[in-house]
């Protein structure tokens, strides 16, 4: 699922190599990427980890930089660009 605002978007991936090319195809048309990750109380095997965004993000170019809890289940996590 996906949903964009003027220059952001957010997503929530079913595997790994679907934020891998989320990533490669949104990182230089978004300001900022959000990335909704099911809590791994709620899914097993969890679709995305926290881990696995945030080293898909950096190979990226990407960082993290801040997160919230949208509800018991569901949380999203921020990626920006690196500065250069």
């Amino acid at each position: 699922m996906m949903a964009t605002w003027e220059g952001l978007v957010s997503f929530e991936p079913k595997n790994v190599e679907e934020l891998r090319r989320f990533f490669e195809d949104s990182r230089d048309r978004y300001h900022e990427i959000w990335i909704v990750l099911t809590n791994k109380k709620y899914a097993d095997p969890q679709p995305v980890t926290f881990n696995a965004a945030v080293n898909e993000a950096v190979k990226q170019g990407l960082i993290d930089s801040r997160s919230k809890s949208l509800s018991e289940q569901k949380s999203a996590v921020r990626f920006t660009k690196r500065r250069t």
